[in-house]
Parts: structure tokens; C-alpha cells; sequence
């Protein structure tokens, strides 16, 4: 039965009221499913990227966990800056001044709302970020001892106070990274370079300041063989306080680029050529093996013998054997009545 046209009216308006709220009802869903899913990423990262503070690892854990906290914005607006004070509208006050007179002064008016409720909200939820992302991070040995510190700049002060310490072990550990390392001789030495300068710009930070000689003299003793030529030349210095680590650096990476260069401008040579024998074999052709021969007859050693060898070693056995074969014939021909010539 077809629609009258105030029913069909009536139906077009209420489909036309309901899907805005069913694209908003979907919008909406999309929005909590993308939420949903980017937060265990986050979580993910901060997990991954930054070890847990166990007391002992904080050369490692504080640069990793400062790059975390500048990343997510957190780092300035939280340890770097306080926490922002209060600003109210002014009114004027009249009050009696010392002669008797009316003064009038300018006060807060702290019935009103303050004028920085935006930029303090702002900072006490990056501070709240900040302190999660931190205690994260902590062991629960040591988290417990902040459980009751709201401020996460409280919390990096003293975590830096009382574990960033240039201890002995810290400061070998360093040292013997940078001298265990060592520099390739076939392949690019740029990131074995940077990362004895990394150990030796960590002992720095922990107060342990190399001379700047002896950065150089530890790199010129880590030259690959293939350098020697490097190493003659630096040794040709006459003042000891003219070596620098950063020339020699520049030195062993220019050696290793000019090595590629040479490797790449040398001709390819031929394959060598197929040795041919010069008495013909019937048959199939030998197809040569790696496998050794462990015959050691004729030789006194159990390295196969060259292909003339063995020749001149079968005409013999054939000229010996037809020498015998005439002698038998010799002695023969008298019996059976034949002239012997």
C-alpha cells in the first residue's frame, strides 16, 4: 500500500533527525578504538627504550629517561620549570595611611577565579605524566621512598643526588669499553671511532678527564696493520701536545676512504686459464676434485704429481715392458726352429 505524502513526510524528518546522531555515535566509537590503541604504544615505548632503576645503572637510566621526558614535552614545563603562582584580579582597597589620609592601594581580589588557571592546569598534568613516566621506571625498592612526593622535579633532584656518583667502577667500566674496542680493517671504522670517543666524553662527564695526547696515542695504537703507513707518519711529530684525537680520527677514516678507492680503481683480472695436457685422454674429461690423493708411490709425499710426471712415468713402464717382451721372443725363436736375428 504506497505511503501518503504526511506519512512520507513524517518518515523523511525522522530520518533526517536521527543520522547526525548515528555519524556522531560512530565518529565517537572510532575516536575510543584510536585511543585504545595508541596507548599501549606508548606504554610500549617507555618499557623498551628505558631500563629500570635498580640503583646501580644510572649512567644509564637518567640520559635515557631525560630523552624520554623531552620527547613527550614533559621536561621543561615539569623539572626545569616550578610550579607557576597564582595571579588574581586586582581591585583597589582604600585604607588610612600614618598621617590620617585616605591611601589607596591595589590588592588580589581572591573572591575571583585566578587569571592562570589555563597554564596551571597545563603544568599539573604534565607534572602527574612526568611522575607516572618516572616511578615507571623505578624499582619498587626505591619508588617506595617517593611514594608521598608530588612534584616529579622533587623526584629527579633527588634521584640525581643520591646515585649520580663518578664512582671507580663506573669510570672503568668506561675505560676498559674504550680499550677493548677495536678498529676494522675491512670495513668502515667511523662507528668503532665514535664509540671510543663516546667512552672517553663519558669519562669526562664522570670527572675522569683523559689528556688529549693520550686519546690520540690510544686510537694510533688501535690502527689495523693495513695503516702502517698512517702510523709512521703521525710518529714523525715532534712535540707530543700536537697530537690531537680528533686528526687523528680524521686520519684513519681518510686512510680507509682512499683504501676503497684503490680497491675500486684496480682492474679485474682475468680468470686463469684451463691447463691443457699435451697427450689427449680418451674418454670422458677428468673433472678435477679437492680431495688429495693418498697414493705416495713414486713421489715420497702425499701431494698428487703433475700430469708430465705421470707421463714420463708411463712411457718408462711401456719402454720396459716392450724391452722384456723382445728378450722373451729372443729366447723363444731357437726352439721352434725359426732363425733367431
Amino acid at each position: 500500500m504506497p505511503l501518503s505524502r504526511d506519512k512520507f513526510a513524517a518518515t523523511a524528518k525522522g530520518i533526517s533527525l536521527a543520522l547526525p546522531g548515528f555519524l556522531l555515535s560512530c565518529l565517537a566509537r572510532i575516536y575510543a578504538d584510536l585511543l585504545i590503541i595508541q596507548k599501549p604504544k606508548m606504554s610500549n615505548s617507555l618499557t623498551q627504550l628505558i631500563p629500570v632503576f635498580n640503583g646501580t645503572n644510572y649512567m644509564t637510566w637518567g640520559p635515557a629517561m631525560k630523552n624520554y621526558l623531552l620527547s613527550q614535552g614533559q621536561w621543561r614545563n615539569t623539572i626545569i620549570k616550578p610550579f607557576p603562582e597564582k595571579i588574581y584580579p586586582q581591585k583597589e582597597v582604600t585604607t588610612k595611611g600614618p598621617n590620617g589620609g585616605d591611601v589607596i592601594e591595589q590588592v588580589d581580589d581572591l573572591s575571583q577565579n585566578h587569571l592562570n588557571y589555563d597554564d596551571i592546569e597545563s603544568w599539573i598534568e604534565n607534572n602527574d605524566k612526568a611522575r607516572g613516566n618516572i616511578m615507571l621506571r623505578l624499582h619498587n625498592v626505591i619508588a617506595k621512598k617517593f611514594y608521598m612526593e608530588e612534584h616529579a622535579s622533587s623526584i629527579w633532584e633527588a634521584l640525581e643526588k643520591e646515585y649520580r656518583k663518578p664512582g671507580i667502577a663506573t669510570i672503568h667500566q668506561e675505560f676498559t669499553g674504550a680499550m677493548t674496542t677495536t678498529i676494522p680493517d675491512n670495513s668502515d671504522p667511523s662507528f668503532a671511532l665514535e664509540k671510543i670517543v663516546s667512552h672517553f666524553t663519558q669519562m669526562a662527564t664522570l670527572k675522569c678527564v683523559l689528556p688529549e695526547h693520550l686519546k690520540a696515542m690510544i686510537l694510533i695504537s688501535k690502527m689495523p696493520p693495513s695503516m702502517t703507513a698512517l702510523i709512521q707518519l703521525v710518529c714523525q711529530t715532534d712535540d707530543i701536545n700536537e697530537l690531537n684525537c680528533d686528526k687523528i680520527k680524521k686520519m684513519i677514516i681518510h686512510g680507509w676512504e682512499q683504501k676503497l678507492s684503490n680497491r675500486s680503481a684496480r682492474p679485474q683480472q682475468p680468470q686463469a686459464a684451463r691447463k691443457i695436457s699435451a697427450v689427449q685422454r680418451s674418454g670422458p674429461p677428468i673433472i678435477p676434485t679437492t680431495t688429495t690423493t693418498t697414493s705416495t708411490r713414486g713421489t715420497g709425499t702425499g701431494l698428487p704429481e703433475p700430469s708430465t710426471r705421470r707421463l714420463e712415468r708411463r712411457l718408462r713402464r711401456s719402454r720396459r715392458n716392450l724391452q722384456r717382451d723382445t728378450r722373451w721372443q729372443e729366447q723363444a725363436e731357437p726352439t721352434t726352429g725359426r732363425k733367431a736375428y
